[in-house]
């Protein structure tokens, strides 16, 4: 009986009249806001480092993949210390 009598009080709560034309939260909308501009890739991101490069180099570079001659590049902390100087390149 007394699920009864909660399921009725229950079941009328739902069917309490909401008014469609109140206003809504300040803050209405900023959920929905975040998530797209977690989502969207900005267009003029800010870069890290240098971005710079020699033509010659990639000319080089592009040389080395095509013939299959590429290199395993060196851990920054190989044999216990950090290099210093560039990578060595492949004659």
């Amino acid at each position: 009986m007394k699920r009864l009598v909660l399921l009725a009080g229950l079941t009328l709560a739902a069917c309490a009249e909401v008014d469609p034309h109140a206003p809504l939260s300040a803050d209405f909308g900023n959920a929905v806001n975040a998530n797209i501009a977690a989502q969207v890739v900005n267009p003029n991101p800010v870069t890290a480092g240098i971005t710079d490069t020699s033509g010659k180099r990639m000319d080089k570079a592009i040389d080395r993949y095509v013939n299959d001659k590429t290199y395993q590049p060196r851990l920054p902390l190989e044999g216990g210390r950090v290099y210093d100087q560039a990578v060595p390149q492949p004659q």
